[in-house]
């Protein structure tokens, strides 16, 4: 019986040992499985795609009004609203960035909210080949310091609006370009970081000018050449 015993105790004693070392060896893997999930988690972070720094050597003007408006307007979801103020939009040649010709964009900035004078064009756009959105933007001279300007898409089946990060100061009597950046991993947009398909797919361009609750100016906005470069 003793010895019964002492085989059955010698058993146990094999039994736990090698449960022991079987434990250990799944407790590394384990370990080693997680370091290499965390790895690969890890991974589309470091490899994210960053916006090149080089700069804009070739362009392509989709919007430059030589002969007329090509589709811009002032969108009718925007009549009637107090705070904005655009009234009239034509075919100009007071001023142009090139060309002989701009879009001349009458508003009526009354200070004391902020309003904006907005024009859009509905044309769907395929842009992914290209790393940024350029528009040309005057007002005169006599016109007061302080108003901005920005660009603005509606990209994708589900119409997202998405605007610059940055209202861009105008200076009166220059032309000024405003430029977003729509490279995967660019940072010019609110809410948005452009991936690989997000130029694809644009349904509108709109320009943006904006008086937050200064300056007052009524009078004419020029925009020019509409343009994307890479």
């Amino acid at each position: 019986m003793n010895e019964l015993r002492k085989q059955n105790f010698i058993w146990m004693v094999m039994f736990l040992a090698v449960a022991v070392v079987f434990g250990a060896g799944c407790g590394k893997k384990t370990d080693k499985q997680s370091a290499e999930q965390s790895k690969a988690a890890e991974k589309p972070a470091e490899e994210m795609q960053a916006p090149s720094t080089k700069p804009i050597t070739e362009e392509r003007t989709f919007y430059g009004f030589e002969n007329d408006l090509q589709g811009w307007e002032i969108p009718a979801w925007a009549e009637g609203k107090n705070d904005y103020v655009a009234e009239t939009v034509s075919q100009s040649k007071d001023f142009a960035s090139e060309g002989t010709a701009s879009m001349k964009v009458m508003a009526n900035f009354p200070g004391g909210n902020w309003t904006a004078a907005l024009v859009e064009i509905q044309q769907y756009l395929d842009i992914s080949f290209y790393r940024a959105i350029r528009v040309d933007v005057y007002v005169p001279a006599d016109a007061p310091e302080g108003l901005k300007a920005s660009l603005i898409l509606t990209v994708g089946n589900n119409w997202k609006f998405v605007e610059m990060n940055q209202n861009i100061p105008l200076s009166p009597g220059k032309w000024v370009t405003i430029t977003g950046n729509i490279e995967p991993g660019s940072y010019d947009w609110k809410r948005v970081v452009p991936d690989t398909e997000f130029g694809q797919d644009v349904r509108k361009i709109a320009v943006r000018v904006m008086s937050n609750r200064q300056p007052q100016y009524n009078g004419p906005i020029y925009i020019d050449n509409i343009r994307v470069g890479k």
